[in-house]
């Protein structure tokens, strides 16, 4: 049986064709098959004119039909999928950008990828503070049903991530590698939900294809190709969070960054942004407002101030903590000292009422 989408991945997987060189044979190719038929009509170096014309006429026996096949196959399970250039699922968004991948795995719910989305951003060594930030920001950009958009990475692309699910919402995870590739390895259960819980993992790399440091600026035009609007929550000057801004200004995408503490090597990022630029954002409804004019947010319930009468690391643990669980070890390095060292005070404080532990860790509860 006829499958076009073999023929799709046969061109993929073909050596030396690149995405530029890819983008040229677009305009030029009427299907994928006539490639493979009439090589000697396309403008590529003859030695590639012979390897299409070897993969056509060895058909089963060469080994690009054979890996072709073997991708193909991933398809017969439940929630995997290959998106095509010119089938009806491929964003149209996405669509528009140079260098378009002509392929993308998808292993969840493939309909995410034409709805509205915002991309979410910045460091993998991010502030505890900001992480929470981005959690939250995910949380509330959900409530629009907007999807949010992020690069699997740790850091603020995991909170993006997490605060999206932990909201009910949807949220795309755009990776440097095979979609049935972990990394970071650390993410696995949360790649395990994100493709589970009503989102997808999505590349534009065949299965199996290991992470590579030049995957990942890559990977980052289509995070925010994808995407209405870029938010950089924490970036230090040479980032790929910046990268992936520079990219969203080329694509004529909005791009939002977060101001943060002038001696923090992490906002400089976000402040040279500003400085060119981009929209300065302080919560959800800066962007909001933007995308969806006259929407408001829901008030969210204060947490309770921290009491100037409790002991000092009781003070910064609480200073640290919010409704999101905290890990210990996250907790001792973010106050720099034994994770032993801080069972006593967390102890005290959950006994008095203002923390609890759960699964995820320590977390903050309304008190009064």
């Amino acid at each position: 049986m006829h499958d076009e989408r073999l023929l799709w991945l046969k061109w993929v997987l073909t050596p030396g064709l690149g995405t530029r060189r890819c983008q040229t044979l677009l305009n030029l190719v009427d299907s994928p098959n006539d490639l493979f038929t009439q090589p000697q009509k396309w403008p590529l170096p003859d030695a590639l004119k012979q390897r299409l014309r070897e993969i056509h006429h060895l058909g089963e026996q060469h080994p690009v039909h054979r890996q072709a096949c073997a991708q193909l196959e991933w398809t017969r399970e439940p929630g995997h999928h290959l998106v095509s250039f010119r089938c009806d699922a491929y964003p149209p968004l996405l669509a528009q950008i140079d260098e378009a991948p002509l392929m993308l795995w998808v292993d969840g719910d493939p309909e995410l990828l034409s709805q509205p989305q915002v991309a979410m951003v910045g460091s993998r060594n991010a502030t505890l503070s900001a992480r929470r930030t981005a959690a939250d920001l995910a949380a509330s950009i959900t409530t629009t049903d907007l999807v949010v958009t992020s690069g699997g990475a740790a850091g603020i692309d995991s909170c993006a991530h997490q605060g999206a699910l932990d909201a009910g919402g949807h949220t795309l995870a755009i990776l440097g590698c095979g979609v049935d590739v972990v990394y970071p390895k650390a993410n696995r259960t949360l790649f395990r939900d994100i493709a589970k819980q009503g989102g997808a993992l999505v590349s534009e790399y065949p299965l199996g294809t290991q992470p590579k440091a030049g995957h990942f600026p890559r990977r980052n035009r289509i995070i925010s190709g994808l995407s209405h609007a870029v938010i950089v929550v924490e970036a230090a000057e040479r980032s790929g969070s910046l990268i992936t801004a520079d990219h969203a200004m080329e694509q004529g995408r909005d791009v939002y960054a977060l101001p943060g503490d002038v001696n923090n090597p992490n906002a400089k990022g976000c402040h040279q942004l500003i400085q060119q630029g981009a929209y300065l954002l302080t919560e959800a409804r800066d962007l909001l407002q933007s995308i969806q004019p006259g929407y408001e947010l829901p008030e969210r319930t204060p947490i309770t101030a921290v009491p100037a009468s409790l002991p000092d690391t009781q003070r910064q643990l609480l200073g640290l903590l919010s409704l999101d669980p905290q890990p210990l070890d996250v907790l001792s390095d973010h106050l720099g000292c034994a994770s032993h060292q801080l069972l006593e005070p967390l102890l005290e404080l959950e006994l008095a009422g203002w923390i609890e532990h759960q699964p995820g860790g320590y977390a903050r509860v309304h008190n009064g």
